[in-house]
C-alpha cells in the first residue's frame, strides 16, 4: 500500500510539538499517523536518536537510520537550539500554538532552560504537557538513569525469562521499554485531551518508563501476592508445579509455540492430536490418551514427556510454513515463530493491505513500513510522510508561526463547564464483551480514569482467567483469580448467556446504552451472533465499536484460534529474545500488553472525532499488527539490507558493560549500562578502581565490546559480594544507569520509588481480602486516580438490568428462570 496524504485524520485539529529523543519519539509518530500536525524540535546538530542503527546500507550517518525512519513518521522538522534565547523565544512562541509538548528530558531541565509546564501554560492554558522520564518526576529515584535494559529490569521484565543457567534476559534489538512509554504517553495524552475538553484546562502528563514496563509485569506481581512466590526464570507456565511443559519447538527450518494445556482448557490440544493421527504420528499412548485427566495438579512429569516425545517428532518433520497451514486447516493453536522475510510475505498481513511503501527520493528508494496499526471505518491512521532530514521544514513551520493563531482558552476564574471533574472520562459509558487479557485490559484502562464499564460474561463460557489462576493461596475459584482481579478493576459485572436469544436481546440493548463497546473474539464472532457494527450504526450513529482480535476481522487467518502466548512468536519476538547458541526461549504473551494500549488510542481518538461531529466509527485491531510495531527497526532493515536480527542476550551495539549481573543473594542481579568512557570512569570509581580495568582491551568502548565476557565476568566478581540494591543505587548516585533485576516481590514491597508513587493500589476484595493493583503508568495533575477491586462473577446482573435498561422485577425473574443470566 502506497502512503496516503488525507486532507485530515482523527487528529487533524491539533498540533504537537515534539522534543523527544528516542525515549518518546513513538508517542509523536502515533499522534501524526493520527493526523495531528507534529512538529519534530531537533538541535541543530540532529537529534542523538539517528545515531541509533540499523543504518540504510548500513551507512551510519545521521540521515540513515532505519530506527529513526521508523520512530518519525508523519512529522515535520525543525532545528532549534534550545541553549540560546532565540531557540528558547521561537520555542515559547511555537508552544502559543500547540495543543501539546512532547518531551523527555531529565526532570527538572525544562524549568533551568526557562520553559517549564508553568511557563508555556501561562499565555496558553489548554496546553497539554507530557514528560517521559525513566522513573517519573517526582519520587527519590526521579534523577535516575533508565535506559532499555535498567527499564526492564525494575519493570520486572527480565527476571523471569530466559534460561534457568543463565542471567536474565531482555527482549533485545531496540527499547522495547521505551515504545510501552510511547504508547503509555499517546494515551495519556488524549485522556488530557479528553479532560480539557470539559475544562478549558490542559494537564501535565507525567508518564514513568519504569511504570510503563511495571504495567505489562503485572501477572507477575499477582503471583506474589496471591501466592507468595516468585515465577522462577525458564519455568514456563506455573510457578508453583515442579511438571515441566514443553512451549517452544523445534521444526525443519526454525521453531514453533505450541503449548498442551490441562484442566479447562485441555479441548484446545485436540485439532494438534488429531492432525497427528491423520497423518499416522500418533502412537498409541497418544490415541489412548484421557485428554480429560490432563490436569497439571496431578499429571506426572513422564506423562507429560510421552505426549511430548511424539509431537516432537511430528513438528521437526514440517517446515513452519507447513504447520502454519495444517495449523489453519485443523484450526489449531499452534504459531510459527516468525522472523522478518515470513513477516512481509504473509498471505494475512497482505490481505490487510498492512505494509506501507515510503519514498526516499534523497536515498532513491522506496522502503516499506509496518502501517497503519488499525483499520478504521473513519480517518483511519496513515503514515503521511517520511521522517524528516534535520532541520528540514525549519522555512515552511517558521513561516507559518505568525499566521497561526494562538490558542485561546477562557481565563481564569470564568464559570467553566465541568471544572470541578476529577476524573478524565467521567461520563463515558462502556460495555466490555472482552475476555482473557486484552479485552478486560482494554476496558481498564477506561475504567481506571473514571467510564462507568459493564463487564458481560457467562458461566457457561467462562472467562479463561478466572479459572487459570494464579488463586488466593493457592485456593481455586471463580472470584479468586489475581490476574482477572488485577485486570479488571473499577468495572461492573453482569451475567449473560450470548447462546440464548434472549441474551441476544438483552446485550442489543446494553450496546444501545453505551458510548462504547469493545470484544476481542476472534474474527467476525460478534457479526454472527447479531451484534456487528452494522447491525447499530444506523440506530445509534454516535456507537464506537472497536473488535480485537489476534489478526484482525478480515482475510485467511482472520478466525484461527489462539492467545498471546503463540502470536508473540507469530509478531517475532521470540526469535529475537536469549542466547545466540540456545533455541528462542518462551516469554509469555507479550503481545496482549501492548494492544490494550493501541486499543485505548484508537478509542479516544474516536472519542474526539465523536465530539466534533457526532459520529461515531468501527475499530478493526489486529494484535499481530499492534505488534510488528515494536519490531519496526527490524522490518526496515530486513527490507533494505535483507538482514535477520538474531539473538545476542543482553548486549547492545553502543554499550559495554551492558548486562545483568549476578549479585550477593540467591538468584539476585542487578543490570548495568555503560554508554559513554565518563560513565565508564564513573563505573570505575564506584568498584574501586581495580587494576584489571586499566588493561588497554577495556580502556576503550571498542576494547571492551571486544572482551566483553571477560569484561562480564571481571565486573561480577565484584557484584557478587554486594546485594542489587545497594550495586543500583551506588552506580546511580555516581551517574551510571544501573537497575535491580526485580522480581514481583521488589516490585510491591520493596521498591522504593514505585511506592513513593503509589503506584500499587490497595483494594479490598470480598473474597481474596486486600490485593494491590497497578495505576495507569501516566499520572495527570489535578485528576488522581480512585481505583477499585474487580466485580464478582454476575456481582451487578440485578443492578444493571434494572438501574441501566430499565427491567422490571419481573422481567428480570424470566430471565433468570430462562437461564439467561447464567
Amino acid at each position: 500500500m502506497k502512503a496516503q496524504n488525507p486532507s485530515h485524520g482523527m487528529l487533524h485539529p491539533y498540533r504537537v510539538l515534539d522534543l523527544t529523543d528516542e525515549k518518546g519519539l513513538f508517542c509523536g509518530k502515533l499522534l501524526g499517523d493520527l493526523g495531528a500536525d507534529v512538529i519534530l524540535v531537533e538541535p541543530p546538530g540532529g537529534n542523538p536518536a539517528r545515531r541509533l542503527g540499523p543504518f540504510f546500507k548500513d551507512d551510519p550517518s545521521p540521515e540513515k537510520s532505519l530506527f529513526w525512519f521508523a520512530m518519525n513518521t508523519s512529522k515535520r522538522g525543525i532545528t532549534l537550539d534550545l541553549e540560546s534565547e532565540q531557540g528558547l523565544d521561537t520555542l515559547k512562541k511555537l508552544a502559543k500554538t500547540a495543543d501539546f509538548i512532547i518531551e523527555s528530558f531529565r526532570p527538572g531541565h525544562m524549568d533551568e532552560l526557562g520553559i517549564g509546564y508553568a511557563v508555556l501554560k501561562s499565555p496558553n492554558p489548554g496546553l497539554i504537557l507530557v514528560s517521559i522520564s525513566g522513573f517519573g518526576q517526582t519520587g527519590p529515584y526521579r534523577d535516575f538513569k533508565g535506559p532499555d535494559i535498567v527499564a526492564w529490569a525494575v519493570g520486572g521484565q527480565m527476571y523471569p525469562w530466559g534460561d534457568a543457567d543463565r542471567p536474565p534476559v531482555r527482549i533485545n534489538h531496540h527499547s522495547q521499554a521505551h515504545l510501552h512509554a510511547g504508547l503509555q504517553a499517546a494515551v495519556g495524552a488524549l485522556t488530557a485531551l479528553h479532560l480539557r475538553e470539559k475544562t478549558g484546562i490542559g494537564r501535565h502528563v507525567d508518564v514513568s518508563i519504569q511504570e510503563s514496563v511495571a504495567h505489562i509485569s503485572a501477572y507477575l506481581t499477582s503471583i506474589w501476592d496471591m501466592m507468595r512466590v516468585n515465577l522462577p526464570r525458564g519455568k514456563g507456565l506455573r510457578p508453583d508445579n515442579p511438571i515441566r511443559v514443553k512451549t517452544v519447538w523445534p521444526c525443519k527450518d526454525g521453531h514453533v509455540i505450541w503449548i498442551y494445556w490441562g484442566g479447562l482448557s485441555v479441548s484446545w490440544n485436540l485439532p494438534v492430536v488429531q492432525w497427528m493421527m491423520d497423518e499416522g504420528m500418533a502412537d498409541d499412548f497418544i490415541r489412548r490418551f484421557d485428554w480429560a485427566a490432563l490436569d497439571y495438579d496431578t499429571v506426572d512429569q513422564e506423562t507429560v514427556n510421552r505426549l511430548e516425545e511424539p509431537t516432537a517428532k511430528f513438528f521437526l518433520s514440517r517446515t513452519k510454513a507447513q504447520l502454519w497451514e495444517g495449523a489453519l486447516k485443523y484450526r489449531a493453536q499452534l504459531y510459527p515463530i516468525a522472523v522478518a522475510p515470513d513477516l512481509l510475505g504473509s498471505v494475512q498481513l497482505a490481505h490487510r493491505g498492512f505494509w506501507t511503501d515510503l519514498a526516499h527520493p534523497d536515498l532513491d528508494a522506496v522502503i516499506t513500513y509496518p502501517g497503519p496499526f488499525g483499520k478504521f471505518s473513519r480517518y483511519p491512521p496513515v503514515l503521511s510522510r517520511r521522517a524528516p532530514h534535520i532541520g528540514e521544514h525549519q522555512a515552511e513551520v517558521l513561516a507559518e508561526l505568525d499566521k497561526t493563531p494562538e490558542k485561546r482558552w477562557p481565563e481564569a476564574g470564568e464559570n467553566i463547564s465541568g471544572l470541578r471533574m476529577k476524573k478524565p472520562l467521567e461520563g463515558l459509558k462502556v460495555v466490555d464483551f472482552g475476555w482473557n487479557i486484552t479485552g478486560p485490559l482494554t476496558a481498564k484502562i477506561l475504567a481506571d480514569c473514571g467510564a462507568v464499564v459493564i463487564e458481560v460474561e457467562s458461566e457457561k463460557r467462562l472467562d479463561p482467567l478466572r479459572t487459570m489462576g494464579p488463586f488466593k493461596n493457592g485456593e481455586p475459584g471463580l472470584n479468586r483469580c489475581g490476574n482477572f482481579n488485577l485486570w479488571n478493576t473499577g468495572k461492573m459485572g453482569i451475567n449473560l448467556d450470548l447462546s440464548h436469544p434472549l441474551g441476544i436481546d438483552t446485550a442489543r440493548r446494553l450496546i444501545l446504552w453505551a458510548d462504547v463497546v469493545i470484544e476481542n473474539f476472534s474474527g467476525q464472532t460478534m457479526n454472527r451472533m447479531g451484534l456487528g457494527y452494522e447491525s447499530f450504526r444506523d440506530q445509534r450513529p454516535g456507537l464506537i465499536m472497536l473488535s480485537s482480535s489476534m489478526q484482525g476481522q478480515e482475510g485467511p487467518y482472520a478466525r484461527h484460534p489462539g492467545t498471546g502466548h503463540q502470536l508473540t512468536g507469530l509478531a517475532g519476538f521470540n526469535h529475537i529474545t536469549g542466547w545466540p547458541d540456545r533455541e528462542p526461549p518462551y516469554i509469555g504473551s507479550y503481545t496482549d500488553f501492548p494492544a490494550p494500549l493501541f486499543n485505548a488510542l484508537a478509542i479516544l481518538s474516536a472519542l474526539d472525532v465523536r465530539r466534533l461531529s457526532g459520529r461515531g466509527q468501527y475499530l478493526d485491531m489486529s494484535q499481530l499488527e499492534n505488534g510488528i510495531h515494536f519490531i519496526s527497526p527490524l522490518i526496515l532493515d530486513y527490507g533494505v539490507n535483507r538482514r535477520i536480527a538474531r539473538r545476542i542476550g543482553n548486549q547492545h551495539p553502543q554499550a559495554a558493560p551492558h548486562a545483568a549481573f549476578r549479585c550477593l543473594g540467591e538468584d539476585r542481579w542487578c543490570a548495568i549500562a555503560v554508554f559513554t568512557q565518563s560513565e565508564w570512569q564513573d563505573f570505575r570509581r564506584v568498584i574501586g578502581n581495580p587494576a584489571w580495568t586499566e588493561d588497554p582491551k577495556f580502556t576503550t568502548m571498542e576494547g571492551r565490546k571486544a572482551n566483553e565476557e571477560e569484561l562480564n565476568s571481571r565486573i561480577e566478581e565484584w557484584t557478587l559480594l554486594h546485594p542489587p540494591r545497594d550495586v543500583m543505587e551506588g552506580m546511580q548516585e555516581a551517574g551510571v544507569a544501573a537497575g535491580v533485576v526485580q522480581t514481583g516481590e521488589d516490585m510491591l514491597e520493596h521498591d522504593p520509588q514505585l511506592k513513593s508513587r503509589r503506584f500499587y493500589r490497595d483494594l479490598d476484595h470480598p473474597e481474596i481480602g486486600i490485593y494491590r493493583a497497578p495505576r495507569p503508568a501516566f499520572i495527570l495533575s489535578g485528576a488522581p486516580y480512585e481505583l477499585s477491586r474487580a466485580p464478582l462473577m454476575g456481582e451487578h446482573t440485578a443492578f444493571v438490568l434494572s438501574e441501566i435498561l430499565g427491567k422490571t422485577d419481573e422481567e428480570i425473574a424470566d430471565l433468570a428462570v430462562a437461564g439467561v443470566l447464567q
